[in-house]
């Protein structure tokens, strides 16, 4: 055997020592630095792995409930959200779940049902429309802001129009019978939510045979609907009318009955005059609860937009330096809104306390509300108005 050399032993050695060293070394790195964030980094892998299936199962499977709450949370959105969106467990699952044979992600069928859903609005407001037509609702009501909120309407001014244009022009009839609306009567009690009520008018005319027999026919035809493929369709020819973008009822479509019809003499020729009366019943549906309690979150976002912006400029001058606040005019203007806060404190216990009891107390209620807010309002704007003006006025200086 081979005797090995005294340096050569040396080196190999000094070789076995080194590497203990670095050996020691990387013990004493893994259990000061390593062992101990072993939990931390087995912590943060199994998140990261947990991440990925969610973020897997979410682009595939969607969200439940739960998800669904909990990611509204977080992001601060659950209180843009209805209440009424929770309440039933059960349904929301069901809507938020993707049926089973949908191979495409979750956000692209997300997105195609949602196209389907302006569908099937669209289509729901061309029913409303032609239902409308047939019985249009009765607005009681002189303020307009609350009446323009209410779809195929029907009021004592567009009825009076439709009287005389649709009856009485259209066949070429005369009648000095007076138009108005009145003596509306509606079930006491019914197993159904739409409340469809009738009034009576009487119209003692004057005409041709042939005008008065097309009348009758037009009446007997009224209130007639078209389906297709087991679609209400639409008349084709009523335009949007009232006042901006909001439908009101075209009334192209009303339905008539004859209650009473009495002519003087037998309309035997077609192109002799006669001249009769006849009473004619139309039907109207009257305001439900769905419809007041529309009206009044109509009030109610309404309310809490004013009394935002009540607050702001009523804060104006409580820090100083604000040159709004040195000027009469500006100052007065600001103290006369922070003034309204009262007025509003007293209004909301109006707003937070309305209860559902009777239609008819209900919607005189809602008016008065709107009312009292109305007179609010133009008190903001118009002082509002003032301090919009002087801050114009600062700037081009």
């Amino acid at each position: 055997m081979e005797v090995m050399d005294k340096r050569k032993k040396d080196r190999f050695v000094k070789g076995i020592a080194l590497n203990a060293f670095v050996l020691l070394g990387c013990l004493i790195y893994i259990y000061v630095y390593i062992i101990p964030q072993y939990d931390t980094i087995n912590a943060t892998v199994t998140q990261v792995n947990t991440t990925i299936n969610n973020a897997s199962s979410l682009k595939s499977d969607g969200v439940n409930k739960d998800s669904f709450t909990e990611l509204l949370n977080k992001s601060g959105k659950k209180k843009e959200i209805p209440d009424v969106i929770f309440t039933d467990p059960t349904k929301l699952n069901e809507v938020l779940k993707k049926p089973t044979g949908i191979k495409k992600d979750y956000l692209d069928w997300l997105l195609d049902e949602t196209t389907k859903m302006s569908i099937i609005d669209k289509e729901i407001t061309e029913i409303n429309s032609v239902l409308g037509n047939i019985i249009p609702v009765f607005v009681n009501s002189s303020n307009r802001s609350i009446d323009d909120s209410i779809d195929n309407q029907v009021t004592l001014a567009s009825f009076i129009t439709y009287i005389e244009k649709d009856i009485l022009g259209k066949y070429s009839l005369t009648s000095y019978a007076p138009i108005g609306i009145s003596n509306i009567t509606f079930p006491e009690k019914s197993n159904t939510s739409v409340n469809i009520g009738s009034f009576k008018i009487t119209l003692d005319f004057k005409g041709r045979n042939s005008n008065i027999l097309a009348l009758i026919d037009a009446v007997q035809k009224s209130g007639g609907i078209t389906i297709r493929n087991g679609k209400i369709i639409p008349n084709t020819t009523e335009t949007r009318t009232g006042w901006g973008e909001k439908w009101l009822s075209g009334l192209s479509n009303l339905l008539i009955t004859i209650d009473t019809l009495s002519l003087t003499d037998i309309p035997a020729s077609y192109a002799a005059s006669n001249q009769g009366s006849i009473t004619l019943n139309f039907y109207v549906e009257g305001m439900d609860y769905q419809k007041i309690l529309f009206l009044r979150s109509l009030v109610s976002a309404k309310f809490t937009g004013l009394q935002k912006s009540v607050q702001e400029k009523g804060m104006l001058c409580v820090k100083p330096g604000n040159p709004l606040c040195n000027e009469t005019a500006t100052a007065n203007a600001i103290a006369t809104i922070k003034g309204l806060t009262k007025n509003l404190t007293k209004l909301q216990t109006q707003v937070n306390g309305f209860k559902t009891v009777d239609v008819t107390k209900d919607i005189d209620n809602i008016n008065d509300i709107n009312t009292s807010l109305q007179t609010i309002e133009i008190i903001y704007l118009r002082n509002n108005a003032i301090l919009e003006k002087a801050k114009k006025t600062s700037t081009t200086k």
